[in-house]
């Protein structure tokens, strides 16, 4: 039985607008200025922090480091730093603090150096606009430059904006992210389907209720392509414009291949959260699965972690619920009908039979089934054989596979 009640709540929207923006000759120009001045910052900082612990085991914070940039636009040897705006120059200090403190907090590596070829960005947090103009083109102006970018604002921008990045990605294209913040009305109602998602390499998605979701395997798909491109660029001579020329046709088509996977997630998210009310999903080290290096191309591929994103922030926006089972729940061992666990079950069993009740079970079935009893945080019957670690906060040692732990607790 479900409940009939809805309560209004007010939920801080943050929503980006990504729209492709196509640059003059002059603004090309004026966009590498901001590109290189920014890329110059962050790796200036990053020796001169770098240096001054390793030298002298002094900690610089984000803030005495921003303070060195108006120091270097002084010197008459960097005076070049004043063409671009002072602000974006800011930002670039604030995005090595960033990454500082995701270092500290060990959720990503020590900062490295920017490089040239890679995906260029920099951020403009105020004083810009989007407008029309009478024939119906949109420009975007940004300070330092007067005469407007021409974008293609495919959807209307909602909300207010707080700072749009400029990036340039690896072929060449040009992008504007607007981020913007909007207060919106959601209605948390406790109507709607509980479902339970067990993800996967075979299959996606399994669901509690026996859908499969195939993926899309775009490597794979395009690997023979891939390598025949890499092939060639291989043979060109470093630093000759033949030799970019073939860079840039890479990375289109690995360009090519994450747009048709985002839209992919983005259409199947937004399925799941239309249709239900509750989503229960696993809590995966995703980082630990990519340390093997059999399976670490295929988990790359079905995008797991930027598929749960989505998910969270649109069930979030839609004032629906997701819920995580925990970490070291043993999903797949438990049977779904009376609890026993089967200890002697491996990866390459996909079916199996309880040897308590004699179910039969699909492997990815019957954790889509656990999941989303384990997700409510109280099972709904009493097991064979408990574990209290699906819920446990105690720090363990995951492994290299999507496996779970075997464990035995005691009474």
């Amino acid at each position: 039985m479900f409940h009939s009640l809805e309560e209004e709540m007010i939920v801080e929207k943050r929503s980006g607008y990504n729209f492709r923006i196509y640059p003059s000759y002059e603004q090309k120009i004026f966009f590498a200025k901001h590109f290189g001045c920014c890329r110059f910052i962050y790796n200036e900082l990053l020796s001169y922090r770098s240096d001054q612990y390793r030298q002298h085991g002094r900690k610089i914070s984000g803030f005495e480091a921003k303070r060195r940039i108006s120091i270097l636009k002084k010197d008459p040897k960097y005076s070049w730093l004043k063409e671009v705006n002072s602000q974006s120059l800011q930002e670039s200090a604030l995005d090595l603090e960033v990454a500082y403190q995701a270092f500290f907090r060990k959720r990503n590596r020590y900062p490295r150096y920017k490089k040239r070829n890679s995906r260029q960005s920099f951020t403009v947090p105020q004083n810009f606009c989007l407008k029309t103009s009478s024939r119906g083109n949109d420009f975007l102006f940004i300070p330092k430059h007067k005469s407007g970018i021409k974008t293609i604002a495919h959807r209307k921008v909602k909300g207010v904006a707080k700072r749009v990045v400029i990036v340039k990605t690896p072929a060449g294209n040009y992008y504007a992210n607007i981020m913007c913040v909007e207060e919106v009305e959601v209605k948390d109602s406790q109507c709607g389907r509980t479902i339970g998602i067990d993800v996967g390499l075979k299959h996606l998605l399994t669901m509690c209720y026996g859908d499969k979701v195939e993926p899309l395997r775009l490597l794979y798909l395009y690997e023979k392509r891939l390598a025949r491109l890499y092939k060639l660029l291989s043979r060109k001579k470093k630093g000759s414009i033949n030799r970019n020329s073939a860079r840039i046709i890479v990375a289109r088509l690995h360009e090519k291949i994450a747009n048709i996977r985002k839209d992919f997630l983005h259409k199947l998210s937004r399925k799941l959260v239309s249709e239900n009310q509750v989503i229960r999903i696993e809590d995966l080290n995703i980082s630990g699965l990519l340390k093997n290096r059999r399976l670490a191309r295929a988990i790359s591929d079905a995008s797991w972690g930027r598929f749960f994103e989505m998910l969270i922030y649109k069930a979030r926006w839609a004032g629906k619920k997701v819920e995580k089972a925990g970490r070291f729940a043993a999903t797949s061992k438990l049977c779904s009908n009376c609890g026993n666990k089967n200890r002697e079950l491996t990866l390459k069993d996909r079916f199996w039979t309880c040897c308590k009740c004699g179910k039969a079970h699909d492997r990815d079935i019957n954790a889509a089934k656990n999941i989303k009893r384990l997700g409510r945080g109280t099972p709904e019957f009493t097991p064979v054989e408990r574990s209290t670690a699906a819920f446990s906060s105690m720090k363990k040692k995951v492994g290299s596979l999507k496996q779970e732990a075997d464990f035995k607790c005691e009474a």
